[in-house]
């Protein structure tokens, strides 16, 4: 299988940080929210402190970071390939994010998912084909 032509090393880069940077915000939050416990919904005071202690979380706030980041990376993606290409890319972090929690957080991983991991990446690749012979 030949890589699309508007696959360039520039264009590479670009989808590789933004799936690093989505995966580590989502990781970020994750441990964030971990760390600070279950939300609450029992009273108002409750959910602003939860809020407020959330705000200042580093983990939350360096996931808002990566965010802020990978949104500019995603416009400077764009503005260099098709969005019908560039944004079925952004659905391998269905499968990153799945595997890094898997490592980092050890959560489960079960078959299901790694299969829908392999289609994934199987779907992403034939939408991204742009046709031409090889």
């Amino acid at each position: 299988m030949r890589l699309p032509s508007r696959l360039t090393w520039d264009v590479i880069a670009l989808i590789g940080l933004l799936l690093v940077l989505d995966t580590f915000a989502q990781i970020a939050f994750k441990m964030g929210v971990t760390y600070l416990g279950e939300f609450p919904t029992s009273s108002l005071p409750a959910v602003i402190k939860y809020c407020a202690n959330m705000a200042m979380n580093p983990f939350v706030i360096s996931g808002i970071v990566a965010l802020f980041l990978a949104f500019f990376t995603w416009l400077t993606l764009i503005s260099k390939v098709d969005l019908s290409f560039a944004h079925p890319m952004t659905s391998l972090v269905f499968v990153t994010i799945p595997l890094s929690a898997s490592w980092l957080l050890h959560e489960p991983l079960h078959w299901s998912q790694i299969v829908g991991v392999i289609l994934i990446v199987l779907g992403v690749f034939t939408v991204s084909d742009d046709g031409a012979p090889d």
